[in-house]
């Protein structure tokens, strides 16, 4: 639980928090064009009485934003959301793991992991309207092996692999697997018409991404302190090609659009994360490594930043794009950093 640990506070260059949005930033997807669309107001299975305090106060609902890299300025829009296929209820949405795609005419598709309620998930699908600045809800997918999401990764228009970060809804359980580092948790693909588990006996799956070619995918396994590298074969089945250790209680993977290197945004102290989740006010620290790649394979880490919780806490997430840094975080505020460093 890192009691023991010490890190030394660093950033690569002057950073600031980003304007005009809610608490909380758990996700981002990043376009080739700099074009980044953000999840908030995440609300997980069992929120303390503290949380749900705290959100409450901070009007934090579900929220998407829309950062744009190329505009240089720590600013975001609030992106309206319309339209209910399949019942989707703006009210009840809680956005958490996001993926996107292009498709072969131009639009911008993301699929939305929702924790609508209580031991029920969804993914949602949303259309990117840029002249009004919308996200057009298209479709909502369910099925049993949803157990308790966390992240997806997009292969096509209709067909993804989604993460499972516990059994289900249940509160003990979920303890008993921290506590215990129990391997419990499972990776699904979805082909358009069934879904199945393609990779199972991970502690925590968390984070997924995939390569740019889509040679490889990358699984965050949050309580064995690891990166999965998996190669995807011709049928979506994935198989173990690689675990890199990077101790820290690794959360979201960002997959660099030009290089294929990772940003990975994690928690160093575990001890620590874990009050804020349930005390929001209490500050944690904020960690953001780049681990280079070469052939699908893991080849070294850099840490680009570290923070004790005076400027940003609880990161979650992070990209690098034009030579800025942007990190998300699951309650707190969002940070915008120059990178002065050579990546």
């Amino acid at each position: 639980m890192g009691y023991h640990l010490h890190f030394n506070e660093h950033y690569p260059g002057k950073c600031e928090q980003v304007k005009d949005m809610s608490l909380g930033s758990e996700h981002l997807y990043t376009f080739k064009d700099g074009l980044t669309f953000i999840t908030s107001g995440l609300a997980v299975q069992n929120l303390s009485t503290h949380t749900k305090e705290y959100m409450v106060k901070h009007n934090i609902v579900g929220r998407m934003y829309l950062f744009d890299f190329n505009n240089n300025k720590a600013k975001v829009e609030e992106l309206s959301i319309v339209g209910s296929n399949g019942g989707f209820n703006l009210k009840l949405f809680r956005p958490h793991g996001i993926g996107g795609w292009l498709d072969k005419s131009g639009r911008k598709l993301l699929f939305v992991v929702n924790h609508e309620e209580q031991g029920v998930d969804y993914i949602e699908k949303f259309e990117f309207i840029p002249e009004s600045k919308q996200l057009k809800h298209i479709k909502r997918y369910r099925d049993d092996t949803m157990l308790l999401l966390n992240d997806v990764q997009p292969t096509s228009e209709d067909s993804f692999y989604f993460t499972n970060y516990g059994t289900g809804p249940g509160l003990f359980m979920m303890k008993v697997q921290i506590l215990c580092q129990m391997a419990w948790n499972t990776v699904v693909y979805f082909d358009g018409n069934d879904y199945r588990v393609v990779l199972d006996g991970m502690a925590m799956s968390n984070g997924i991404a995939m390569s740019n070619d889509g040679r490889y995918v990358y699984i965050a396994t949050t309580i064995s302190h690891e990166i999965l590298v998996t190669e995807r074969k011709p049928n979506n089945d994935l198989v173990r090609k690689q675990v890199y250790p990077v101790y820290s209680f690794v959360d979201n993977i960002i997959v660099d659009s030009k290089t294929d290197n990772l940003y990975i945004a994690g928690h160093p102290i575990g001890h620590k994360i874990f009050l804020h989740l349930d005390k929001p006010d209490y500050r944690a620290p904020s960690q953001v490594l780049m681990l280079y790649v070469k052939d699908g394979n893991i080849t070294k880490t850099r840490e680009l930043f570290y923070d004790d919780g005076d400027l940003i806490t609880g990161s979650t997430v992070a990209t690098v794009f034009n030579s800025k840094l942007l990190i998300g975080t699951i309650i707190d505020t969002t940070v915008l950093c120059d990178v002065n460093v050579p990546l």
